[in-house]
């Protein structure tokens, strides 16, 4: 096996399989059924990871805005009217409640309501959203109290644009990215994952899947502490908060493995390629194939 092929395979290995496909299509229509049955709900659509394409397996939660107005709006001054945030959350828990009250388990968060169902193994982040003026969506935020601007509308399109600049190598080094991620801490957001490389790869060619993989290794310490801000509106950051020696360890773990990549491509060029696979299962840790 040469290490693109093994590549190839690992990133289909990273695919959600044809079954949870079909098994999470039909779940996430029956929950916005079920929910615009107990919600005024003009709109409901998948946005996130899922709705990118750049969601891994084994799938962890579907994300869903819930659209709650029909005519877009600007922000009522406080006092005044409208809803607060942390009714908006607690309508949305009490609806899941009662369209579901014998499957599903609801925990509030700070943008939206997480929802996981018996028998499936995912969940779902509901967001109520409200249509902004003149763009984009309000979604609320309980730790300030107030509402923030999102558009997963242009999130999406800036991801499908830089995967185009990438010719469709971008999405799927992300999810490589992702996997890595998940095993060393899982200590970074998804979405400021997505954001890291398709800044690295706006600034240089993605050549192939171990060379991205090196860049994004050899990069991911300057971003790793430094605050990213979501692009659309610049209000909220995408990166989780860390303490200074949890960043570090990150840092220390990706410094590691940049030094393994760079070894990988040494062997790759020298023909030795069951050396380079066994560098690059050090690396990912686990479902890289074996040579």
């Amino acid at each position: 096996m040469t290490v693109s092929e093994a590549f190839d395979t690992f990133k289909s290995e990273l695919e959600l399989p044809d079954r949870h496909q079909k098994e999470a299509a039909a779940a996430q229509q029956q929950v916005r059924d079920a929910l615009a049955k107990q919600l005024y709900l003009p709109n409901s659509f998948l946005t996130g990871s899922y709705a990118r394409h750049t969601k891994i397996y084994p799938l962890n939660d579907i994300d869903v805005f819930l659209v709650r107005n029909a005519q877009r709006t600007a922000l009522a001054l406080p006092g005044t009217s409208g809803i607060l945030p942390d009714a908006a959350l607690t309508e949305v828990a009490q609806a899941v409640q009662n369209a579901l009250p014998l499957t599903a388990t609801v925990k509030r968060q700070r943008r939206s309501v997480n929802v996981q169902i018996t028998g499936l193994p995912f969940g779902f982040d509901l967001t109520p959203a409200w249509l902004r003026h003149p763009d984009g969506y309000w979604i609320p935020d309980t730790t300030s109290g107030g509402w923030i601007p999102s558009d997963p509308d242009l999130h999406s399109t800036m991801m499908t644009r830089a995967n185009e600049q990438g010719y469709g190598k971008l999405k799927p080094l992300i999810k490589m990215v992702k996997h890595w991620s998940r095993n060393n801490y899982d200590r970074m957001c998804s979405f400021h994952i997505e954001l890291i490389c398709a800044d690295i790869f706006s600034r240089q060619a993605l050549v192939n899947y171990p060379v991205g993989m090196a860049v994004v290794l050899a990069n991911l310490p300057s971003y790793i502490n430094t605050t990213m801000m979501d692009p659309i509106y610049r209000v909220s950051k995408v990166n989780k908060d860390s303490s200074p020696s949890e960043a570090a360890e990150l840092v220390l773990r990706a410094k590691s493995d940049v030094q393994r990549a760079n070894d990988a491509l040494k062997f790759e060029n020298a023909g030795r390629l069951n050396e380079a696979i066994a560098k690059w299962k050090e690396i990912f840790l686990t479902g890289f194939p074996k040579w």
